[in-house]
């Protein structure tokens, strides 16, 4: 409701105010859509894919095709909730991009782009948190428990379940 206010007395017109974000645009509703369409149909690809897997070995009820069924799945069910989210939430009003979040951005880009090129080199406990301390500062992580503890622990964890338990070559 827009109120205008004209000495002491308030008249109110019935229509939302501009920019006060009680409902999003065709827009933002557009977009919400557009990305819930894309993950579904990464997620009918990666469905149809892994019903294709074919295994010699008898793995039973989780064999080869499991994860990435498990995955399409999650994924399919991610889209159907971002497309709801996206036409039932109201959303606040949506600005133009800031510098300072491309900057994030490009920094963020330039990170794992850096990750990539060092894990070719070196070995994944040497990269690795490297790369998390740097995205917990582009985030806003400060002081020494978020940026070297934080990334110590996790990719301690990292190794442990994938290159220890997991036995994934990193």
């Amino acid at each position: 409701m827009t109120a205008a206010t004209t000495g002491t007395t308030a008249v109110t017109t019935g229509e939302p105010q501009a920019g006060t974000g009680t409902a999003p645009g065709p827009r933002a509703r557009l977009r919400e859509l557009a990305v819930a369409g894309v993950v579904a149909g990464v997620a009918v690809v990666v469905l149809v894919a892994a019903a294709g897997i074919t295994s010699s070995v008898d793995g039973g009820a989780l064999g080869p095709r499991w994860w990435p069924s498990v995955l399409g799945a999650l994924l399919l069910a991610g889209a159907v909730a971002v497309a709801a989210t996206g036409l039932l939430r109201p959303r606040p009003a949506e600005g133009e991009p800031t510098l300072g979040g491309l900057l994030r951005l490009a920094l963020v880009l330039a990170l794992v782009a850096g990750f990539g090129l060092a894990w070719y080199r070196l070995h994944f406990l040497l990269v690795m948190p490297f790369l998390l301390a740097g995205l917990v500062a582009v985030g806003g992580g400060r002081g020494l428990r978020d940026l070297l503890l934080v990334p110590a622990l996790a990719t301690a964890v990292l190794y442990g379940v994938f290159g220890l338990l997991l036995r994934v070559p990193l």
